[in-house]
């Protein structure tokens, strides 16, 4: 019996505009039938918010101080609330078909793909758990603008501590989600930018709650290998085929909100 194949593609450090452009360059050649499933993680050069894609920028950032502080912003293909991208971080994309995942719906595609996350992160010596969230009881407290600063449905936890942001499209029956692992969180960071309240966040890096030095390398690695374990798969490095790239070109203007 043959071990589905999936590609593993390990982008490095790049601008805010062209990693979104490339996870939907992604999105698109997988409906086209051009690619399998992908793994996709990378970092971003310079430093950048993402905001989700309906989400009001001018009511959740102060675009000046972004400037100011040489942050970029950029559009994500995917929903949910903004993030800041820094050095501290490994950003991943899961590019795949509902059908493999056996998911009638976004929910049912979070927790699918939850299950290599979970086998990742107990490989890091982690003990995370998929948290189900109903509405809240009682009044709502204000919006929050930033993603970790709040909890939302079917979060992935370490005791009490949020610590992977996920967002997710669907297109045709295929699924894009992207999400962040942070590896240390400053709120302190967020205050110039974001427009919210000073409140705590829910929220906590990999290596606050593992207690230890965690690196983007190691994090790359577990994922790769909790997702092979929990979908029963093997992966093949290759980069972005020809076409991919060149479709990232062009989406990437169309991505960028703000850019130095």
């Amino acid at each position: 019996m043959t071990t589905e194949l999936w590609r593993f593609l390990d982008s490095g450090l790049l601008p805010g505009a062209h990693n979104m452009a490339v996870d939907e360059a992604l999105l698109e050649a997988l409906l086209a039938g051009e690619t399998p499933p992908t793994l996709r993680v990378y970092g971003w050069r310079p430093p950048a918010v993402s905001v989700g894609r309906f989400q009001r920028v001018d009511a959740s950032l102060d675009l000046e101080a972004c400037r100011r502080l040489g942050v970029d912003v950029v559009r994500r293909p995917t929903g949910g609330r903004a993030i800041l991208h820094t050095a501290d971080e490994v950003t991943f994309s899961v590019v795949v078909s509902a059908a493999r995942l056996g998911a009638t719906g976004v929910m049912d595609a979070y927790r699918a793909l939850a299950a290599g996350i979970i086998a990742a992160l107990r490989s890091l010596g982690l003990d995370p758990r998929l948290v189900e969230r109903g509405a809240p009881v009682g009044p709502a407290p204000a919006p929050d603008p930033a993603c970790f600063a709040v909890k939302a449905r079917c979060d992935l936890v370490v005791g009490s501590a949020k610590v992977v942001g996920s967002a997710q499209v669907q297109r045709r029956g295929v699924v894009l989600q992207q999400n962040s692992l942070p590896l240390r969180l400053r709120p302190a960071d967020w205050e110039p930018i974001f427009r919210r309240a000073a409140r705590p966040p829910e929220a906590a890096g990999l290596r606050d709650v593992a207690g230890r030095p965690i690196g983007c390398g190691e994090v790359a690695a577990a994922l790769r290998d909790g997702f092979a374990a929990a979908f029963g798969i093997r992966f093949a490095d290759a980069p972005l085929a020809e076409r991919e790239l060149s479709r990232a070109r062009d989406l990437a203007p169309r991505a960028a909100v703000l850019s130095g």
